[in-house]
C-alpha cells in the first residue's frame, strides 16, 4: 500500500508509477482529510493491512505537509508491516524531513523507516519573494530524469532493501526546526488568497483543492480555513486570476502534465 498526498500532480504521478512497477496500489489520502463541500466528505479513519507500507508526499517547508502528519496519526494498522518507506518529491532540498518523519512513525505506530527516496521535480512554491516556478530547461530536465529514478526506487522496494537517498541541503537543522515552524505559523494560512477581476467563476480552483476547502459564493471562490498549503488552486486557475496576496503576481504556474484533481 502506498498512501500519497499531491497538490499539483508531481507526487501523484510518482506514487502511481511506483505502484504499477511494484505491483502495489497507490491511494490518495485526500478523502480522509477533506473538510466538506459538495464533492468532499470526511471518511472514517484509514486502515492499513499490508506487508509493505509506503508514504509519498511533497516536501513543504523542509518537512512532511501537516496534513500528511495528521493522516499518519489517524492511520490504524491491523498488523505491523515488514517494510516501511517514504518517497518525497521536492523542488530542491528536504532538510531533515526523513528523521522527522521517522520520529513521527515511531511515536505514532512504533515503526521505523527502512528506506527513503527523494525525487527532484519541477518547483511549484511561489508564495514568497524570490520563489517562482522552474524555467523551461530545468523543468524539462527534472521531468526527463524522473522515470528512471522511480524505476530505481521500485527495484529497491521490491527487494526490500534498506537505503537512504535524500538531499538535506545546507543548514538542514535550521530549515526543518526553525524556518519550518515560521512557515507553519505565518505562511500556510489561506487568508491571503484573493482573486483579480480576471476571475470567471469557473470553479477550477474548487475542483483542484484536495481538501474541499474552497467554495463558490456569488461566482467567486471563498476559502474555508482548512488549507493544506499545496497551491493547487493557484496553479489550476486557467485565467491566472488567483493570487496569494501580492506575493504571486507576475509569477508562473505549474501542474504535472498528467495532473488530475484527487
Amino acid at each position: 500500500m502506498i498512501y500519497f498526498f499531491s497538490g499539483t500532480g508531481n507526487t501523484r504521478w510518482a506514487a502511481e508509477r511506483l505502484a504499477r512497477l511494484t505491483g502495489d496500489c497507490a491511494v490518495s489520502i485526500a478523502p480522509f482529510l477533506a473538510c466538506g463541500g459538495a464533492q468532499k466528505s470526511v471518511a472514517a479513519d484509514p486502515v492499513a493491512d499490508c506487508d509493505v507500507l509506503g508514504f509519498a508526499f511533497p516536501v513543504y517547508a523542509w518537512g512532511a505537509p501537516p496534513v500528511v502528519e495528521a493522516f499518519v496519526r489517524r492511520l490504524r494498522l491491523l498488523r505491523k508491516p515488514a517494510y516501511v518507506f517514504m518517497f518525497c518529491t521536492c523542488g530542491d532540498d528536504i532538510g531533515r524531513t526523513r528523521p522527522l518523519f521517522d520520529k513521527l512513525l515511531r511515536e505514532a505506530h512504533g515503526l521505523r523507516l527502512h528506506a527513503c527516496f527523494t525525487l527532484r521535480m519541477p518547483d511549484c512554491y511561489i508564495s514568497l519573494p524570490g520563489f517562482d516556478v522552474d524555467g523551461d530547461d530545468e523543468r524539462s530536465a527534472k521531468l526527463a530524469a524522473a522515470p528512471a529514478y522511480v524505476a530505481h526506487a521500485a527495484k529497491v522496494v521490491s527487494g526490500r532493501e534498506r537505503v537512504v537517498e535524500e538531499h538535506p541541503g545546507p543548514m538542514p537543522w535550521t530549515k526543518s526546526h526553525v524556518l519550518r515552524a515560521f512557515f507553519h505559523r505565518f505562511l500556510m494560512s489561506d487568508g491571503p488568497f484573493r482573486t483579480s477581476d480576471a476571475c470567471t467563476g469557473c470553479g477550477a480552483c474548487v475542483r483542484a483543492c484536495p481538501l474541499g476547502n474552497i467554495r463558490l459564493a456569488d461566482g467567486r471562490p471563498q476559502w474555508q480555513g482548512h488549507c493544506a498549503g499545496c497551491l493547487a488552486c493557484y496553479h489550476s486557475c486557467p485565467a491566472h486570476a488567483l493570487h496569494y496576496g501580492n506575493r504571486t503576481v507576475g509569477k508562473g504556474q505549474y501542474r504535472h502534465e498528467w495532473y488530475v484533481p484527487a
